[in-house]
Parts: structure tokens; C-alpha cells; sequence
């Protein structure tokens, strides 16, 4: 058997990678990678020391306790029995009065209660949540009233300006969470930036208290509007009530004028003395004379009737007292909200974060260096391929 000779077959190696001479392809040009590697690193540091810094502060709230909420409780309580007190003095006794009144019988059933403190925390967090109400408190400070005299914004500039401060500096996070040890934060936590930390703690205390505020207005508008309502219930019945007895004293005057003119037509001056019992006898028995001293007595209650009538019924004092209390009430201030987390001025910004931008501009401005170096090498060589 014929020992044939072995062919050996060349491989090409255009396609393999010469790390060797691609180490010493960096070296050679190590000088322009360690220029634009600190052209890069000086620029991120630049921009670092002079981007706009941003602080956050956070406050977390909860339901306040009782303590904090003494005098609104008592007060709560008493203007509560007090509206209940005046639906049923406006509610309709048949047994006692037969009084077709349909005007407000169906507003007896408003005994709604005023709410209870841990509502008006909902509350208060769903007011705080609104970005309306972020953007009108935005609009009350320095802050937005320089940038609108600088830069001479029309309305539509500033509110577009508002809603986007508000949209990147005002959040709420952590709402509700259920305590599982001594270091965590319950109820909601409201967290507002600022260029300087000083500035974000005196907002962040700001919008507290101006939603407090809102909710103050609130409450106490509540109070007067339902005693305002429970107030005009009674007087609406006393008005029916006066009016249906004015109605039957106007009925009892006709009457008599009739019995009058019965008795001059039958020549009856005085009281007829007749074998019939005074229950069954005839009205115009009476006389004219005896009808018209009634008449006329009638008709002076009658003239003052209007003035005296409200004066001299039961619910009299009752309306007096409380439109009394509704004017001069005096509810103080109280927080609808108790801090789990008081806010406190930062220790660290939130950005810039000037160790990364440096970091990361030096690796940028490194890779770039090096893949141009790169780039230009593999250019180089394949025009030298070409030309030999």
C-alpha cells in the first residue's frame, strides 16, 4: 500500500484576533486614551459640582389620637345632639296636631353625623393627594412668584410650570403599612424636594399646615351648614304650624260673622234662653251682640298673631339657642394628622449623586477612547492590506 504524502492545507487568520498586537495598539496610543478619558472625567465633575442640587424631606402621618382631638370630639358630640334634638322637635306629632305639612317631612331623615376623626384623616390625605390643591399651594410660595417675574409667564406658561414642580418634587409613598417592628413607619409619608434642605423641610411643614388649613374651613362650614339646615327644619314646621292656626282663627271669625248676620236677621241682640240644651242649641242663639265682642277679640289676636305666634311656641328658645351657638362657635384649631415621622432636614441630596456622574463620565470617556484607538487601528491596517 502506497504511503501517499500528507497535504497541508493553509488556514487563513485575517479573521482572528491578535491580542498581542492589539495590547500594543493601545499602548502605542495610551497618551490620546489617558487625554480623553480626562477630558471626560473633568467634564462629569464640572457638571457634578454645578448641576442643580435636590433635597428631599419626608414626613410620615397618621390618625391623630383623641388627646390631640379633645375639644373636637366634645364639640362633634354636642352639635350631633344638638341636630338630632332639632329634627325631632321639627318631626310632625299626628297623635297630638292633625297638620297637613308635606313641605320637609322628608328631610327628617338627614340625621347624618358629623365625622369622626379618623375619617377626616382620610380625608385630610385624600385633600393632600389632589394636585390641585398641590398646585394652588405651589402658586402661595416665593419660589413660583420669582420664576413668573423673571421669565414673564403668561397663565398657561404657569400653569404648565405648577403641575410639573409639583409632578417631580411632591410624592406619597408608604400609605398604610402595617407595623411589624419598632423601626417601622406607619400611615402615609409626604415627601417634598428643594433645591436646598433648608427650604424642603420648610415646605414640607408648609403644605401640612395648608391643607390643615383647608380642611379647618371645611369642617367648620360642615357644622354650620348642618345646624344651618337643622335650624330652618323647626322653623319651617313652626311656619306650617302658624300658618294652619292663623288658617283655623280666620275659619272661626267667618263663622262667627255668618251667626252674626243670622242673629240681626232673626232680631237676636242677646242669649236666647230656651228649654234646649246650650250644647245643641244653635250658635246665633248667642245673640249679636255677644257674637260681634267675640268677633272683635278674635280679630286683635288675629292683627298680632303673626308677631307672637313664633314668640310663644315651645321651639322658641330652642332655635334661639342654637342660632346663637351657630354664630358665636368657636372651634380651635386642631391637626388632622400626628407625625409617626417628624420631618427633619437631610442628611444626603437626592441628586446629584456627584460620585456616579464622575465614575461613570471616567468609563465613558475611557470606552469611547479606546474603541476610537480601536476603530482607527483596524482602518489603518486594512488600507496597508490593500496597498500591499
Amino acid at each position: 500500500m502506497n504511503n501517499l504524502p500528507q497535504q497541508h492545507i493553509p488556514h487563513d487568520n485575517n479573521d482572528e484576533i491578535d491580542l498581542f498586537e492589539l495590547f500594543s495598539t493601545l499602548w502605542q496610543e495610551k497618551l490620546k486614551i489617558i487625554a480623553v478619558t480626562f477630558i471626560f472625567m473633568v467634564t462629569s465633575l464640572i457638571y457634578a459640582l454645578n448641576a442643580t442640587e435636590t433635597w428631599s424631606v419626608s414626613a410620615t402621618v397618621d390618625t391623630p389620637t383623641s388627646r390631640n382631638v379633645k375639644q373636637y370630639n366634645l364639640n362633634r358630640v354636642f352639635v350631633d345632639e344638638g341636630i338630632s334634638t332639632l329634627n325631632k322637635n321639627a318631626e310632625l306629632d299626628t297623635q297630638d296636631q292633625v297638620i297637613n305639612i308635606t313641605t320637609n317631612n322628608n328631610n327628617n331623615n338627614n340625621n347624618k353625623e358629623l365625622p369622626n376623626i379618623k375619617e377626616l384623616h382620610e380625608l385630610f390625605i385624600s385633600e393632600a393627594r389632589m394636585t390641585t390643591n398641590q398646585v394652588n399651594f405651589f402658586k402661595m410660595q416665593p419660589l413660583f412668584k420669582t420664576v413668573v417675574t423673571e421669565e414673564n409667564l403668561d397663565e398657561i406658561e404657569q400653569n404648565n410650570y405648577a403641575y410639573d414642580w409639583v409632578e417631580d418634587n411632591i410624592a406619597f409613598t408608604a400609605e398604610n403599612k402595617k407595623k411589624v417592628n419598632f423601626n417601622d413607619k406607619i400611615g402615609t409619608s409626604i415627601s417634598i424636594s428643594a433645591i436646598k434642605p433648608q427650604d424642603a423641610l420648610v415646605l414640607n411643614q408648609a403644605y401640612l399646615d395648608f391643607i390643615n388649613a383647608l380642611m379647618m374651613e371645611r369642617i367648620r362650614d360642615q357644622i354650620n351648614s348642618d345646624l344651618d339646615l337643622a335650624i330652618q327644619q323647626v322653623v319651617n314646621y313652626e311656619q306650617s304650624y302658624v300658618n294652619h292656626e292663623r288658617v283655623l282663627l280666620e275659619q272661626r271669625i267667618y263663622a262667627l260673622e255668618q251667626n252674626i248676620k243670622i242673629a240681626k236677621q232673626a232680631n237676636i241682640k242677646n242669649f236666647v234662653t230656651q228649654s234646649i240644651p246650650l250644647e245643641s242649641a244653635p250658635e246665633y242663639t248667642k245673640g249679636y251682640e255677644i257674637l260681634a265682642a267675640e268677633r272683635f277679640v278674635l280679630i286683635q289676636q288675629l292683627a298680632n298673631y303673626d308677631s307672637h305666634a313664633t314668640a310663644m311656641s315651645g321651639n322658641a328658645l330652642l332655635i334661639k339657642k342654637w342660632r346663637h351657638f351657630n354664630d358665636t362657635m368657636q372651634l380651635d384649631d386642631f391637626n388632622f394628622y400626628r407625625f409617626t415621622d417628624e420631618p427633619k432636614l437631610p442628611q444626603t441630596r437626592d441628586k446629584p449623586k456627584r460620585a456616579l456622574i464622575l465614575v461613570l463620565g471616567t468609563l465613558l470617556g475611557l470606552m469611547l477612547s479606546v474603541a476610537y484607538v480601536l476603530v482607527m487601528s483596524a482602518v489603518r491596517n486594512h488600507r496597508n492590506t490593500k496597498e500591499a
